[in-house]
């Protein structure tokens, strides 16, 4: 009996030791979120600290005021995708791949941005654009306003971007996309709302909306900066009230809502109100294929409206080549340059998406987002070529991570979108995801009798090559998704031209925007910047003018002394 108490009494302070340490260990993992008011004063303030820090230790004599900038950003371009589209890309070239590069690698200057939304580890498009295009982090979907907007008053908090400031000071500007114009990273540029699915009308609940409050593409076409910018392409002619239907190559529905685009219940074509803008329509032209966009005359057209699909583009493998299909991202990105770079400008800012890379990766599409990838190196490496690098800041970089896994130990130069032990018993893909829709598609709805085997998932080494190699074939995932998740890692950000010195180490991912107004001498950090005082906005035809002119004062002075002289004697 005592023996029996004594061991009642120690189980059950084994037991008190046992939850005590649980909610011990519980507090620690759930801390409580500091306490801090997270507003555009204090993202700017940040930026602000980490920019002097950065500026303190650089040299005094490297250049900081860019003349132009090109932001690329690779949605969903993590690195197990930087690193895997690089193999990709050497094998699409008859080389192993791991030796390869692809151009940004060979950039002077890299940093790590954090990526987290105000109310979310794992971020998406909506917020971690708005935080590299207006400087301030906001909310997990938000499009260009703080955390004070809502959808009681989805007007409230609305930030300024650097298309704002860039067009304030008399820059051009413009983007070029592979998703919808009023997709949620195109549309912090210009935009302003709680839900980043508000691209139409009919997208938007009854009730939510203040009477002045407009759909993303109204905002576009009506509102600043949106209807001032000169080069706009991408697909989402349906959200644009435009009627017509051309047929689409090998339209791709991905499971999941986020991706299906919304009619206008309005009637309005906003594409007309956009031509409407302006009188001289030879100076504001409206494209819809591949020979329309590259027939135009980019020295007389001042603003370009490219759209050229009713949803997203098509992804770049099964996107239709020739005159009436959808132009490459190196086709538009050529002339979007073109048309942005002008002589009497003081300058250009440029926004370029790989949007499909994402949109690949959520439905476990890894051969699709690496072709996608590699769409956006090659533009990357188009503008370099059209851009002079003393003039011209490049930056390129991820809105957030995805969630594919470069996994196993596959042999040098094994084919990135194949298998990792192809020699051993059990093969498994190089390429996996930790979640989507991959899961289902490899899972068996019976057993492989006829293959002499039961078992729950199929055989991949099994499946055939033409199987395996289509852009629409899902790799297999581990958890059933609709749509795969983010990832929440930090994004390597690449930067090249004047002011890139200015990027390395590891900061928050709104601290990208800042860099873009300091080194363009715009937005609320321009002050930092020193050389801005010494260095004007002048176009180059006034720079030319003023070389002419002091070129013309010289050979009068000469001409003058010569007739004296020649006098004299």
């Amino acid at each position: 009996m005592f023996a029996h108490t004594v061991f009642s009494v120690l189980l059950n302070l084994l037991l008190i030791l046992i939850l005590t340490t649980f909610t011990t260990i519980e507090a620690r993992v759930f801390p409580t979120p500091p306490d801090i008011t997270e507003d555009n004063n204090y993202w700017i303030s940040l930026s602000k600290n980490h920019l002097r820090r950065k500026l303190a230790n650089s040299r005094p004599e490297e250049p900081t005021v860019a003349r132009n900038v090109i932001i690329f950003v690779g949605d969903g371009m993590g690195m197990p995708t930087i690193t895997a589209g690089r193999i990709y890309k050497g094998q699409k070239n008859s080389q192993s791949g791991e030796e390869g590069h692809v151009s940004f690698d060979l950039f002077p200057n890299i940093g790590l941005a954090k990526t987290y939304n105000t109310d979310k580890q794992v971020p998406d498009s909506a917020g971690t654009a708005t935080s590299l295009f207006s400087g301030i982090k906001t909310k997990y979907g938000y499009i260009g306003v703080d955390s004070s907007s809502n959808f009681a008053n989805p007007s409230a908090g609305q930030v300024t971007s650097v298309m704002d400031w860039a067009q304030a000071s008399g820059m051009r500007t413009g983007f070029v996309t592979t998703t919808r114009v009023t997709h949620a990273t195109p549309a912090c540029l210009y935009a302003h709302s709680p839900n980043r699915y508000w691209e139409c009308d009919s997208a938007i609940p009854n009730g939510v909306t203040s009477p002045t409050f407009k759909d993303i593409a109204r905002q576009l076409v009506e509102e600043a900066p949106g209807k001032r910018f000169n080069v706009i392409m991408g697909g989402g002619r349906e959200m644009m009230g435009v009627k017509e239907k051309q047929y689409e190559v090998n339209p791709v529905n991905i499971n999941g809502t986020i991706e299906a685009p919304c009619a206008r219940i309005d009637g309005r074509n906003l594409v007309q109100d956009w031509l409407d803008l302006s009188t001289n329509h030879s100076r504001r032209v409206f494209v819809k294929n591949t020979g329309q966009l590259l027939a135009i005359d980019t020295n007389k057209v001042d603003h370009l409206l490219g759209l050229f699909s009713q949803n997203h583009m098509p992804y770049n493998l099964v996107r239709e080549r020739g005159a009436s299909g959808t132009p490459s991202l190196t086709q538009m990105i050529t002339q979007a340059i073109k048309i942005l770079d002008r002589d009497n400008s003081p300058g250009y800012i440029l926004m370029v998406e790989g949007g499909r890379i994402d949109h690949a990766h959520h439905a476990n599409f890894a051969h699709s987002a690496l072709e996608e990838f590699v769409e956006l190196d090659a533009a990357v490496e188009t503008a370099q070529n059209l851009t002079d690098p003393k003039e011209t800041l490049i930056i390129v970089t991820a809105d957030h991570s995805h969630a594919m896994i470069f996994n196993g130990y596959g042999t040098r130069g094994n084919d990135i979108l194949e298998f990792a032990n192809k020699a051993q018993v059990e093969p498994y893909e190089t390429l996996t995801y930790a979640n989507g829709p991959g899961f289902l598609s490899h899972r068996l709805n019976k057993s492989l009798e006829d293959q002499g085997m039961s078992q729950t998932w199929s055989r991949v080494e099994l499946m055939s090559s033409a199987e395996r190699e289509d852009p629409f074939y899902r790799h297999l995932s581990t958890f059933p998704l609709d749509d795969a998740t983010h990832a929440g890692e930090d994004v390597p950000v690449y930067a090249t031209g004047p002011a890139s010195h200015l990027v390395y180490g590891v900061f928050e991912q709104n601290y990208v925007a800042h860099l873009v107004g300091f080194s363009t001498c715009i937005g609320p950090l321009k002050s930092l910047n020193e050389q801005c005082d010494t260095y004007k906005r002048l176009s180059r035809v006034n720079n030319e003018a003023s070389s002419n002119h002091s070129k013309t004062v010289l050979s009068l002075i000469l001409t003058l002394a010569l007739v004296a002289f020649l006098h004299g004697h």
